[in-house]
């Protein structure tokens, strides 16, 4: 059992660290162009609310890592990073309007989604890797 709660809150904090990644990743995409470029309309604001919200998410999304995975990190990192990128692009996003796939918000969105989601997963997974060393 103490295993296993550790290895719940580790997981949990790697996903926290990893929602902190997949936001600023968000926000840098937007704020330096790229979005705009590919003709996407997300441009997060960076504040406390934004930050904060993907921060506990990220923490929830992190027990994906609790599932067993026997390839690298980083591979491990970019597939896991699929579930929440699929719940955003398939359930949440079409809830507030966006339609399925975030469409609405250009042609471009699920890539863009599915790379930020990707940034995430991976610096979590980087991170799991690290504290088990």
């Amino acid at each position: 059992m103490r295993e296993f709660l550790r290895n719940l809150s580790l997981c949990f904090a790697a996903g926290a660290f990893g929602g902190l990644c997949y936001a600023l990743g968000l926000w840098a995409m937007g704020h330096y162009g790229f979005t705009r470029w590919l003709g996407v309309d997300i441009a997060p604001y960076l504040s406390a609310g934004y930050l904060y919200q993907r921060i506990v998410w990220g923490g929830i999304c992190g027990l994906i890592f609790l599932l067993p995975w026997h390839r690298s990190w980083f591979s491990r990192g970019f597939w896991l990073s699929l579930i929440p990128a699929g719940v955003l692009l398939f359930l949440l996003l079409p809830m507030r309007g966006y339609g399925l796939g975030a469409l609405s918000l250009g042609l471009m969105a699920p890539l863009v989604i599915i790379l930020a989601c990707a940034i995430g997963g991976i610096a979590a997974s980087g991170l799991l890797r690290a504290e088990a060393r």
